[in-house]
């Protein structure tokens, strides 16, 4: 090239070109001796203390935001779970199980339209 820039021939900080190694002299950079480590193993409990505390807060939000968002009250669930877990089995009942969370499912419907049709109501009165 035209314009290449050259190194500089000169070495750094005023050292002659042969004080400085181009290896490093041995015993100057520290080599294992084996895989065995002769040392005493601590635990950091600053990092394990905020791995657990993450854990816990973790655990706490989503048990709140499951209770928030929860789509019945816990004794429905309850019973949901127990008639899932008695059903486990029978799989001839999967057609009857959906048509009777169908009808509950339109009957909480109908129940909240009502309510809306009330409140609706006592606003206008």
């Amino acid at each position: 090239m035209l314009n290449s820039p050259t190194p500089p021939s000169d070495p750094p900080l005023g050292r002659s070109a042969s004080s400085i190694p181009k290896t490093p002299l041995p015993g100057s950079i520290p080599q294992p001796v084996d895989d065995e480590f002769h040392g005493e193993m601590v635990p950091d409990w600053n990092n394990i203390g905020l791995f657990t505390a993450g854990i816990a807060v973790g655990a706490i939000l989503g048990a709140a935001t499951a209770l928030l968002f929860a789509p019945a009250s816990g004794g429905e669930i309850r019973h949901r779970i127990a008639h899932r877990v008695k059903s486990i089995g029978h799989d001839d009942d999967v057609w009857d199980d959906l048509a009777e969370e169908l009808e509950r499912a339109a009957s909480e419907a109908e129940a909240e339209q009502e309510a809306a049709k009330e409140a609706l109501e006592a606003l206008k009165t």
